[in-house]
């Protein structure tokens, strides 16, 4: 074992170990309180005031007020929250890459995607398409920036936003439709039975929405129609006293029309078209037993799998062009312990397998990957005023070496009024299926190929030149070696204040330092020209800012919410070859070289220097109606390279800034009945290249039954 990795384990170690030096103090663990409790933090119920580590909690409240019903929309209108947007349900030539959330400026592919704890797959251009989850039945969402692979391992490099879905505590019934403009519509119908040991949930939601054409002059849409069908089934059974079965079904299944104007080999313009479907089933059992007062354990099975097939041929003559088929399965058995201590300690310790399966045409055949790992968490509360949480995680992956990644969190309450907090953690991110297995070669555009890094070498790329398939090896291929994983470090500091009983206030900053990110890069020249392109660990980034939100009840009826983050991240390399000077720009009007100042450098691309958001809630106690207005800004942000230095250092090299306004109205028809209107984008924001499946201003309307039955 490496030198540092025993700094690590050392470090690690001694956080879990170190509450075993206070002294025993009263048990506040087992306070019982109204306050709303959340799990992702740290895995086991934690009052929200009492979390160390930043945590932002949209309850069920609050998805009711907006009458939103696709998770990333709920994202977009939150603090620090970047929803990046795809080019629609198609995914022709590399995947579906749909709407990604950005957390704390770390990339979509660093954000995990949960639901009841349990991960979303279907990565395809390393994300997971966020409209492909609805929001109905959802009790809460949960989501943790910054690092969080001590609890949860890869790909919570960036943070975590784990959807925990309602469990029903009565009978019920629920239905609801929504319609709006171009063709879209949504229609739910839910169930739920309620009786003395068992509880059990099923709803059912069909979505769909039309093309979005700002240019109807040119072949293809902005946004392919499609529509949608989830079924999600919950089911919780008491077995005796101190043994309970969880068991949570989904399957989605999405269909989408696709239409596409590309060039040939030759640069002609040819038109194609087809079909895209994208299947998703998940099935999540947990079996809760409780040792005793101060004990209890869980263990829990998962699985699920992930469909993405298309079908494109020529409009002229119907001949097939291209097809692509996906398929994903991803498995799971983990066990978690917790343990009431002595001297106010609280352990969490477990461990579980995973095994993955991936079969896509992209891919030179079946690739399989299976995980080991194993993790230990302490919190300590020394008394009222401190709360110590120290974590350990340690990761056995079969494609690189072994990865361990500690945490920890301090929460200090000078008094009632004011929380202070402090967190460390390490995240990483494991190669995934594309980075070491892609075999793809684009003959629609030019025929550039790219190779997966452990399919591609040095050796290999002589032999091609050999065969004639390669013209020139670049001196990157030089590089080419096993890729490492992305390894993240992270620090938070925030402060929280209840100024008033109608004030509250909150802040945080944030740094985070990436090494090993993976990028991908020329490494050979085909015949024709055309570039191949290959996978290295390169750059070390950072992304470092700071969030504000302010709460506000002005009146008993009136809610006003605010926030505001400063975001500024860079690759290091590129900072300092500018401090060198030895990175030039050319000027846009006149094209006159210039040497850049680090303040001419914009930063990673896609991501906004300035974000806000301003949420007006109105609802009167005793009227029938309430209202919600809802904005959200964003500055402009860096889309691509125009001047050859490989950076966003100009104005024409980013998207300009916007404000996105909602508002949303309800009014009370009977106990039963509810009617509900709404206005999306009402300033009529439209950018048909860098936000696609952004429709100009949209309105709609809707009904909701609910019938309700006595609590069991």
């Amino acid at each position: 074992m490496k030198a540092k990795d025993w700094c690590r384990w050392v470090f690690g170690i001694s956080m879990v170990l170190l509450p075993w030096l206070g002294t025993a103090q009263q048990d506040t663990l087992q306070g019982q309180s109204t306050e709303e409790v959340v799990i992702t933090a740290t895995r086991t119920e934690r009052k929200l005031s009492n979390v160390a580590v930043p945590t932002t909690l949209i309850s069920n409240q609050q998805i009711q007020a907006t009458q939103l019903r696709r998770l990333h929309e709920i994202l977009s209108e939150q603090t620090g929250i970047f929803v990046t947007n795809g080019s629609g349900a198609g995914s022709f030539g590399g995947g579906i890459f749909g709407n990604g959330a950005q957390l704390q400026g770390m990339s979509p592919e660093y954000t995990l995607i949960l639901i009841n704890g349990e991960p979303i797959i279907g990565r395809q251009g390393g994300t997971v398409n966020l409209s492909r989850l609805a929001l109905h039945q959802i009790k809460k969402i949960e989501i943790v920036k910054g690092p969080s692979s001590s609890l949860y391992g890869s790909e919570a490099m960036g943070g975590v936003i784990n959807i925990i879905t309602e469990l029903p505590v009565n009978n019920t019934a629920e239905a609801a439709l929504k319609a709006g403009g171009y063709g879209m519509l949504d229609a739910t119908a839910s169930g739920t039975l309620a009786g003395t040991k068992g509880r059990a949930m099923l709803a059912y939601n069909h979505y769909r929405h039309g093309a979005i054409d700002f240019d109807k002059g040119s072949f293809g849409n902005q946004q392919d129609p499609f529509n949608t069908n989830t079924l999600q089934g919950q089911w919780q059974q008491q077995l005796g006293t101190s043994t309970k079965l969880l068991t949570y079904a989904r399957w989605y299944n999405e269909q989408s029309k696709n239409a596409y104007e590309v060039p040939d080999a030759n640069l002609n313009t040819i038109r194609i078209a087809g079909h895209t479907q994208v299947k998703d089933a998940n099935l999540n059992t947990t079996l809760v037993h409780k040792i005793s007062t101060q004990a209890q354990t869980a263990l829990r099975l998962y699985a699920t799998h992930y469909q993405s097939s298309q079908q494109l041929n020529t409009q002229k003559d119907n001949q097939p062009y291209y097809a692509d088929d996906f398929r994903q399965q991803f498995y799971r058995i983990e066990n978690q312990t917790d343990l009431k201590l002595p001297a106010n300690n609280q352990l969490s310790a477990g461990g579980g397998f995973v095994y993955e399966r991936l079969n896509t045409t992209r891919y030179a055949g079946i690739r399989t990957n299976s995980i080991a790992y194993a993790f230990l968490q302490n919190e300590w509360q020394p008394n009222t005023h401190w709360n110590i949480i120290g974590g350990l995680r340690y990761d056995a992956n079969q494609q690189y070496a072994s990865r361990l990644s500690p945490k920890l969190a301090l929460r200090y309450s000078p008094h009632q009024k004011l929380k202070l907090t402090a967190s460390y953690g390490a995240g990483f991110k494991a190669p995934d299926f594309r980075q070491l297995y892609l075999s793809f070669i684009n003959n629609a555009s030019g025929g550039y190929a790219l190779f997966g890094a452990n399919e591609i070498s040095l050796p290999r790329l002589q032999a091609m030149q050999q065969q004639g398939l390669i013209q020139t090896i670049l001196p990157r291929a030089n590089d080419l070696q096993q890729l490492k994983p992305e390894i993240s470090q992270g620090l938070n500091a925030g402060a929280s204040y209840t100024i008033s009983s109608k004030w509250q206030a909150e802040a945080n900053i944030f740094y985070n330092d990436i090494r090993n990110q993976i990028l991908f890069d020329v490494v050979a020249l085909r015949p024709n020209g055309s570039q191949v392109f290959s996978y290295f660990n390169i750059a070390r980034s950072l992304t470092t800012g700071a969030e504000l939100n302010l709460r506000w009840q002005a009146a008993q009826s009136l809610s006003i919410q605010g926030g505001y983050q400063w975001l500024y991240t860079a690759d290091k390399q590129v900072l300092a070859d500018i401090k060198a000077g030895q990175v030039f720009g050319r000027n846009a009007t006149t094209n006159a070289v210039y040497r850049l100042s680090a303040a001419d450098y914009a930063g990673l691309p896609n991501r906004s220097r300035h974000m806000a958001n301003l949420r007006l809630f109105y609802q009167p106690p005793a009227q029938r109606w309430s209202a919600s207005l809802r904005a959200a800004f964003r500055s402009r942000w860096g889309t691509f390279d125009r001047d050859g230095n490989g950076i966003i250092n100009r104005k024409d090299e980013t998207a300009p800034g916007f404000v996105m306004m909602n508002a949303t109205g309800s009014y009370k028809i009977s106990r039963a009945l509810l009617a509900n209107a709404g206005i999306e984008n009402m300033l009529n924001h439209r950018d048909g290249i860098n936000l696609p499946n952004i429709t100009g201003i949209n309105a709609w309307i809707g009904v909701q039954w609910q019938w309700q039955g006595s609590k069991k």
